[in-house]
């Protein structure tokens, strides 16, 4: 499924980028291409004056100069004199002559369209001139000069050709660069976008396959007290005195409260992942929080056989703002986490420490938790291969622990203690949520 949809937004992605990429690209080119026709003109308006004041100024048309014309420049010049044309052997010279259809085209288009026919007979005293673009029949296109200049003698007309295969070459060539440039940026831009997809839809799929994971641990939880709840109901039902009915009952109601804690747990996660888990945070002393930890568990300890010794620091006017709830049941869930895993005869200390910022910690002397394991244990229903067995722990303990203290812009994190045994640390970061 998502491989599909990976692809699907590539493609979209790509797409659409590409088509703004190449709606600019066709700007790009079409700015560029009328700013080299529009050199291309005044360059050759430029010259045509030139060619024009240096008519005006012979008495006699060389052909030599003619030639340079054509050598140099690329111009193609055809004189008239009072009609006759000069120099006829040149007009089939060389390759860049028009051919005489051009000409005659040429000739028309100036008339017809412009006003100036160059073979009229006129009184004029001025010489006359315009310049146009011109395309014949064969596909060839032109930049062309037609006038008139008054002599003595009568009128001497012209046509300057000049011919645009050169501008031609550049606009294709221009045109080629810009669609190698698109295709190479479309290829990019493919790689780029399978790429930040890919990374975009990682944390999505992570959460479904999260929430997949916990919606079947959460079933395979709830599945066992549900079982029991029914055989201990078909069993109350069959019970045929009051101690066997008081019996079931009394299995009833405790995997009812494990099924409540369970769900209480799986609450507390939801409300985490919607980033709608509510803090109520409020100014206390964190001496007091792990002091009340203590006692909570203290006869628990003493009923297990394990010491629970609590160390406190010398200065007792130290305060925080937190929720105090909140971080009491993070210390609850690290206490007793401890206590089921550590044996009878060992120890469980709560510690508080106060430098830079607040750290709880509880450390015990049971069996330790694997370097494989240190950050797998606060995944949802993880739980180590020692706990598996256990129906007190559903694996969700630390999970919560972790996000109350993320909430709280905190950290938590297990470390070994010498000798065996683990220990659990809470860090309040400094000047964020306490204030000494």
């Amino acid at each position: 499924m998502f491989h599909k949809f990976h692809l699907q937004m590539t493609l979209f992605c790509t797409a659409v980028t590409g088509s703004i990429l190449i709606l600019l690209t066709f700007l790009c080119l079409f700015i560029s291409e009328r700013s080299l026709k529009e050199n291309n003109y005044a360059a050759f308006s430029n010259e045509a004056a030139s060619v024009l004041t240096q008519l005006q100024q012979q008495d006699a048309v060389s052909l030599q100069w003619i030639n340079q014309l054509a050598e140099k420049k690329q111009f193609e010049l055809l004189c008239y004199d009072n009609g006759s044309p000069l120099y006829l052997y040149h007009l089939a010279g060389t390759q860049t002559t028009p051919g005489e259809d051009c000409v005659r085209l040429a000739i028309d288009t100036a008339a017809a369209s412009y006003g100036l026919d160059i073979f009229a007979s006129s009184d004029r005293q001025l010489s006359a001139h315009t310049e146009f673009e011109l395309r014949d029949a064969s596909g060839s296109s032109y930049y062309v000069s037609a006038g008139t200049i008054p002599k003595a003698h009568g009128t001497l007309s012209f046509l300057l050709f000049y011919p645009l295969a050169d501008r031609g070459r550049q606009l294709l060539m221009q045109r080629l660069a810009f669609l190698a440039a698109d295709l190479a940026a479309l290829s990019l831009l493919g790689v780029f976008s399978w790429k930040f997809t890919g990374f975009m839809l990682r944390p999505l799929e992570e959460n479904i396959k999260r929430q997949s994971e916990f919606v079947a641990s959460a079933s395979h939880e709830l599945r066992t007290p549900l079982a029991v709840m029914q055989s201990g109901l078909e069993a109350l039902a069959k019970a045929d005195s009051d101690d066997c009915r008081s019996h079931f009952m009394s299995i009833l109601t405790q995997e009812g409260l494990r099924m409540q804690r369970l769900i209480s747990d799986m609450l507390v996660l939801t409300n985490s992942d919607a980033h709608s888990l509510a803090l109520h945070m409020s100014d206390c002393q964190p001496d007091e929080l792990l002091l009340a930890a203590y006692e909570k568990y203290e006869l628990l300890a003493a009923g297990k056989g394990i010491s629970l010794k609590i160390v406190l620091p010398e200065n007792s006017s130290l305060s925080c703002s937190l929720d105090a709830d909140r971080i009491g049941q993070v210390l609850s869930i690290l206490v007793d986490n401890a206590l089921s895993y550590t044996p009878e005869g060992g120890t469980v200390t709560l510690s508080l420490s106060a430098a830079k910022n607040v750290c709880f910690t509880v450390s015990d002397n049971g069996c330790g938790v694997p370097d494989c394991d240190k950050k797998l244990i606060f995944e949802r229903f993880y739980r180590a291969e020692q706990s598996r067995t256990s129906k007190e722990h559903y694996g969700l303990g630390l999970c919560i622990a972790k996000e109350i203290v993320t909430a709280h812009h905190g950290k938590i994190f297990v470390t070994d203690v010498p000798g065996g045994g683990a220990c659990f640390s809470v860090v309040l970061p400094p000047g964020r949520t306490f204030t000494l």
